[in-house]
């Protein structure tokens, strides 16, 4: 008769349950980063097409005069030209607010919407002062 062998065969259930415990928290600690990875350039996609639309929209209104400027609603939704069928721009809302200060300067205010992908609305404004001489300088905030 053989002689029976003696301590472990194997792991224990208590100790599967533990490993699995941890292999289960650093595969989601992995999704998480992996996630707010995806988040982030989403985030800059969007201000990078942002910033475009509303320096594009500067530069066209750049290029009127001033009585032009002043003929123009105070407010308004602006169409987003492309050249393309389908376009990543359909997604924004681009308008204009227009407010005369004084009888040669004209407060131009251009906002974006756009809608993130966890369903948030994000609008960023871009302010600039217009005077019967063109534009003076601007700067992008966010609200």
């Amino acid at each position: 008769m053989g002689k029976r062998q003696s301590g472990r065969a194997g792991f224990t259930l208590v100790e599967v349950i533990v490993s699995m415990t941890i292999f289960t928290m650093v595969i989601a600690g992995g999704l998480t980063g992996v996630r707010q990875g995806f988040e982030l350039v989403d985030s800059s996609r969007h201000r990078t097409r942002v910033s475009q639309l509303l320096q594009s929209e500067i530069e066209s209104l750049r290029t009127l005069s001033w009585e032009e400027i002043e003929a123009l609603p105070a407010s308004a939704t602006i169409d987003i030209d492309t050249q393309f069928e389908t376009s990543a721009y359909d997604t924004y809302t681009v308008k204009r607010a227009i407010i005369a200060e004084e009888d040669d300067l004209a407060r131009v205010e251009l906002s974006v919407t756009y809608t993130t992908q966890s369903q948030k609305a994000v609008t960023l404004k871009c302010l600039t002062y217009f005077t019967q001489g063109g534009v003076n300088d601007y700067y992008y905030r966010t609200i």
